[in-house]
């Protein structure tokens, strides 16, 4: 009886998942489409040849511009950021980085030495500049804080914004 609760509640859930992708899918579909009448019901109303010509004109300046902003949303920007790694012995060092990365570990990735792995959360960090913390032997981690406050994100998906400070703690669980 649980098996066949289980799978009945698995199926749902697919189905669902299903619904929701199709759904979000025809919203883009939709939309291209509205677009593309909404297009052909302006060429359709502007009959005069110069009225035409604006509108094509305009299109080509609007594709440039688009154009334009992803060159420039592509450039990477420098970001002034700073590190901090305490050890378990209670010493620091402090890092001042420039940095182009988005993410926190391509940006401290030729500052620190960091030793981890990858796992389904993404990396896991075991050690620090030859510090290893084992959570297997006595609840030792290496904590990551943002701006003084826990971090949400582990180090290969915590976002780098310019100003920021990060800590990278020795911690005992």
């Amino acid at each position: 009886m649980k098996t066949h609760n289980y799978r009945i509640l698995s199926l749902l859930t697919a189905l669902m998942l299903s619904l929701a992708l199709l759904t979000g899918c025809g919203s883009s579909a939709d939309a291209d489409a509205s677009q593309s009448s909404g297009s052909a019901n302006a060429s359709v109303v502007t009959e005069d040849a110069s009225a035409s010509a604006a509108a094509e004109e305009s299109a080509a300046q609007a594709e440039g511009s688009d154009a334009e902003a992803e060159a420039s949303a592509t450039e990477a920007e420098t970001k002034h950021i700073t590190l901090t790694v305490t050890y378990e012995d209670g010493s620091s060092d402090s890092y001042e980085i420039d940095t182009e990365a988005d993410y926190l570990k391509d940006a401290i990735d030729t500052t620190v030495e960091l030793g981890g792995e990858e796992s389904d959360y993404g990396f896991y960090i075991t050690s620090v500049n030859g510090v290893e913390a084992d959570y297997d032997a006595d609840g030792a981690y290496w904590a990551i804080y943002v701006n003084d406050e826990y971090g949400s994100y582990g180090v290969d998906s915590q976002p780098v914004t310019d100003g920021d400070s990060f800590a990278l703690v020795y911690e005992v669980y």
